[in-house]
């Protein structure tokens, strides 16, 4: 496969989205939000070419992700958001110890931004809630910012796993076992014990 294989990504996050959220209210005793994602559909908005080449070609591909049920919750913002966001409304620079530009384009239910390297569009950030000024700096100069990911196709992938491993919990055709990507999928990125972000596996899956 040369490249991440959006559409196998789309219908097997359709395939355990479905699963995930079938019989929810009987297993947690409360109904499910909107889970699952959503594929581009019509023109883009403006601004999206100039976005970190990886991310403008997940928006040809996917509208949006919505979890709000695994774990605390997963969500990848909507193009618009994400070119809204550089005005400083979202984090667009981290400022610490060694400071950086980004694109901020998801998070998590518990305030944690998802960030992209701006100039290369690698790696992904994890942005854990700290001050954000009213121009998009980000506070870090107590280094609680992580890399999650190498790449934003490892990111999805880790997103993937993350479904599939709860979907498997109380569903079992849904069970596959997680394998370390291809080489063109990067390899994962390794971080000490206690510095990965709660739910983002280490190794992730994508098409052969």
């Amino acid at each position: 496969m040369n490249g991440f294989d959006y559409e196998r990504w789309l219908a097997s996050m359709d395939d355990l989205s479905a699963r995930f959220v079938s019989g929810f209210i009987e297993k947690f005793g409360y109904p499910s939000g909107e889970n699952g994602v959503s594929r581009a559909a019509g023109p883009l908005p403006d601004g999206v070419d100039e976005l970190p080449a990886p991310l403008a070609e997940f928006y040809r591909n996917v509208s949006e992700v919505s979890l709000p049920d695994l774990q605390h919750g997963y969500f990848v913002s909507p193009a618009r958001a994400v070119v809204d966001g550089r005005d400083g409304r979202l984090p667009v620079r981290i400022e610490g110890p060694d400071g950086t530009d980004v694109v901020s384009f998801g998070s998590d239910g518990g305030g944690t931004h998802f960030a992209l390297g701006l100039l290369a569009g690698v790696p992904v950030y994890a942005l854990p809630p700290s001050a954000v000024d009213r121009r998009g700096v980000y506070d870090n100069h107590d280094s609680r910012a992580r890399v999650v990911a190498a790449t934003l196709p490892e990111f999805l992938t880790k997103l993937h796993d993350l479904l599939a491993s709860a979907t498997s919990r109380y569903d079992p055709d849904a069970r596959r076992t997680p394998r370390r990507c291809a080489s063109d999928c990067h390899d994962p990125v390794r971080v000490e014990a206690g510095e990965a972000v709660p739910g983002i596996l280490e190794w992730g899956w994508c098409g052969s």
